[in-house]
This record gives structure tokens, C-alpha cells and sequence, in this order.
């Protein structure tokens, strides 16, 4: 098992940070271009998600990523300074009556390329974990 972390500010122009930071650790490991895109698109969906929501974005607070590689698993977390929130328990945007409202997309796509996804809340923040299935 292999593990990296990386602490960022909470702004948006870090994702160039966190991109960089995440393709420095799947390169080389044999990984299709489509799971590397649907990949990188999420982690961003919860970047996003992470400093727009959970920091309120409040740029002095931070935000970590953190990825754990195993030979049949790739696991993500993102941890913000928020209380939390229930990722099952959002509007479906798909929905006609959501169709048109300017947010509530990012967990639809991250849903989309993920297994699993889990939220845990502690009193210093929460951490949204992403568990993907690599190929």
C-alpha cells in the first residue's frame, strides 16, 4: 500500500496544485486514459465542492487530499473544515425540477465514476472518501 498526501489552500487556483499532485502518483502505473479523466474530474468535483461548501470559501482554511494506492484500489479523500453532509441525501439534478438550478451537479459526477463514496465528520472537519476500482 502506497500513500501521498497534500495540504492546499482553500482556492480554487490550487486544483493546478492538486492535478499535478495526483498525476506525479498514477502515471506509470498502467491506468486507461478514461479512468485517469474520469478521475481527475471528480477530484475536482470534490475540490470544488470541498472549499465552495465546506470552507465556505474562506481561503485561510485548508483542504487535504489524501491517496491510497493498493494493487485493486485507488482511495481518495478530500477533507475540508465543514460539518458535514449526507452524499445520498442531495437532489438528483437529473431531475426535470433540477435541471436548470446553477448547482448540485458535482456529486452526480462524482457518483458517476466512483464505487463507493462515504462521508465522516469530526470536530475538526469532514472528510468525503472516494474508493475507485482502477483500469
Amino acid at each position: 500500500m502506497k500513500q501521498f498526501e497534500i495540504l492546499l489552500s482553500s482556492d480554487y487556483s490550487e486544483y493546478s496544485e492538486l492535478k499535478k499532485f495526483i498525476m506525479m502518483h498514477v502515471e506509470g502505473l498502467g491506468y486507461s486514459n478514461q479512468f485517469i479523466d474520469g478521475l481527475q474530474l471528480s477530484i475536482k468535483e470534490a475540490f470544488v465542492n470541498a472549499i465552495k461548501h465546506g470552507n465556505h470559501e474562506q481561503h485561510d482554511l485548508a483542504i487535504s487530499c489524501k491517496v491510497t494506492l493498493t494493487k485493486d484500489l485507488l482511495q481518495a479523500s478530500i477533507r475540508d473544515c465543514g460539518k458535514g453532509f449526507n452524499p445520498y441525501d442531495q437532489p438528483n439534478p437529473a431531475e426535470p425540477g433540477n435541471l436548470l438550478k446553477l448547482s448540485g451537479r458535482g456529486l452526480y459526477i462524482i457518483s458517476s465514476f466512483v464505487e463507493k463514496m462515504c462521508v465522516t465528520v469530526d470536530d475538526d472537519g469532514s472528510t468525503l472518501m472516494l474508493h475507485y476500482i482502477p483500469y
